[in-house]
């Protein structure tokens, strides 16, 4: 496993020029579970890796990892990559940093794209929408991500269209506002560092 750590981690320092690489981990618990029990309780019931633990000990002593307070890893990435927008790439495969306005790197694809607020925000609202199921919540019954698309690009990237979506499938605006949090990751303007308070996702005004 250190083998593919280092080539990985040489990978992006060639990619980026950079020695500055710090691995982000999440600790045993977040906010989330507290607003939502039963989030990612589908992955609760599968074996961690072999391993696991004694890697992340491993890559923390040797890179400089990382964990935050009742946050995943995701939340700390985006906080610091909105802290420091013009000297931060965020790193994952995972789509759900198309939510963040920073620029990321998904190394599956290679592909290195810089998202706009605007962006992050359209994207979070179809995330709303269509839900993920690899992390227990639903969105709105009956929509995928192409329905949320095709409902967005008809009446418009905004929260009321969220909202209708959601009363149509039978469902509430609370329930439309949950599935926002869950999905949204925090950024820099979200949390502060002294009290270590985190503030939910609100929709606009």
């Amino acid at each position: 496993m250190k083998r593919e750590v280092n080539t990985f981690f040489g990978n992006l320092r060639s990619r980026f020029k950079s020695d500055d690489l710090t691995p982000v981990f999440s600790p045993s618990t977040n906010y989330r579970y507290e607003i939502f029990p039963e989030y990612k309780a589908s992955r609760k019931k599968n074996r961690k890796p072999l391993g696991l633990k004694w890697l992340i000990e491993w890559m923390t002593e040797e890179f400089g990892g990382i964990k935050a307070k009742n946050m995943e890893a995701d939340d700390l990435i985006g906080i610091l990559c909105t802290e420091r927008p013009k000297e931060t790439i965020a790193v994952s495969g995972d789509k759900d940093f198309a939510t963040l306005p920073v620029s990321w790197y998904n190394p599956l694809k290679d592909a290195l794209v810089k998202t706009s607020a605007k962006e992050a925000a359209k994207f979070h609202l179809v995330q709303t929408l269509a839900g993920d199921q690899a992390d227990g919540y639903s969105g709105a019954k009956g929509v995928g991500i192409i329905g949320a698309y095709k409902l967005m690009d008809k009446k418009g990237y905004k929260w009321e269209t969220v909202v209708g979506a959601f009363e149509k499938a039978g469902q509430t605006e609370e329930d439309a506002l949950l599935n926002a949090r869950l999905a949204y990751i925090l950024q820099n303007k979200d949390y502060n560092r002294e009290t270590e308070e985190i503030k939910l996702w609100e929709p606009s005004k």
